[in-house]
């Protein structure tokens, strides 16, 4: 899947991430708070189905996920984590298969964020 034809930075990974949940039927929603740049699938009650938290280290990102909420126990939301796909060579990336996140890789080519297995992802870890 892909948006976004001018992608410059996180901010346009994330608007390109937004766009294709939505066109994908979820409810999205962000910290209205603007603390933190994380987006969230919104499920029954208002509450949380997934979150995606983004960055463009690896192990930046694992700190900042594991300083936020620490380990993620079963049946919890599941909380994806949205990087470059180049980081999935970075040593901390196994960092964050440990902690439970699902890495969530993009590539950006030619203009447009390309997310690898979207479609998949969401299937197996949020559902219909």
């Amino acid at each position: 899947m892909s948006s976004n034809n001018n992608p410059s930075g996180p901010a346009a990974v994330r608007a390109a991430l937004r766009a294709e949940l939505i066109a994908c039927g979820y409810r999205v929603a962000s910290d209205t708070l603007a603390l933190a740049q994380d987006l969230y699938i919104v499920g029954d009650n208002d509450l949380a189905r997934a979150l995606f938290h983004f960055d463009d280290d690896a192990g930046e990102l694992a700190r900042s996920m594991y300083r936020g909420s620490g380990s993620w126990a079963a049946g919890m939301p599941p909380r994806f984590a949205v990087l470059p796909s180049a980081e999935s060579g970075n040593p901390s990336f196994e960092m964050l298969v440990q902690m439970r996140a699902v890495p969530l890789l993009y590539d950006i080519k030619a203009g447009c964020v390309t997310f690898r297995d979207l479609d998949s992802l969401l299937a197996e870890h949020v559902g219909a």
